[in-house]
């Protein structure tokens, strides 16, 4: 389980790239529906096929993303960085986790609900469509490179050696 969970202040929520272009009242609202957590190395985050219903900001650390195998293995896609956005399908679209997230340093992430996504929408919907257009960017580009490297990857020169 992680630890030192928490309210984030303004200035922390400002700072994170996903949010840097919000007025002060907008993140006021965001600062009563984002939590803080602290993940040791080795953790997961979340698991393959757990339900959506929050994503991440990595505010410090990096972890590996990683899908489970017809054989029972896990293969690792992708690693991502701080600061960095995971989980942005939740809001997108209801159902499963696709992969899991697992820590490969000490890692800190502020947590988005879906349920407070939804009280966004009530509350304030022009935010609400903000935050929705930045995680449909966020799967657009990850989607944009996932086709640059499966072509690279079928139009590989095959080696047979």
């Amino acid at each position: 389980m992680p630890r030192n969970s928490r309210q984030l202040t303004i200035d922390e929520i400002a700072r994170i790239p996903f949010f840097n272009d919000l007025s002060d009242a907008d993140l006021k609202i965001l600062s009563e529906m984002l939590d803080f957590y602290y993940y040791d190395k080795d953790k997961y985050i979340f698991k393959e096929g757990e339900v959506q219903d929050s994503l991440f900001f990595i505010m410090d650390g990096s972890v590996i993303v990683l899908k489970n195998t017809e054989d029972g293995h896990q293969e690792q896609l992708a690693q991502f960085n701080a600061p960095q956005v995971i989980g942005e399908m939740a809001l997108i679209s209801p159902g499963t986790r696709s992969a899991s997230i697992m820590t490969i340093t000490p890692v800190t992430v502020t947590r988005f609900g879906c349920s407070s996504f939804e009280k966004i929408i009530k509350r304030k919907p022009e935010l609400a469509i903000n935050i929705l257009r930045k995680a449909g960017n966020t799967v657009s580009a990850r989607l944009r490179k996932a086709n640059q490297t499966y072509i690279k990857v079928i139009h590989e020169p095959k080696n047979d050696a």
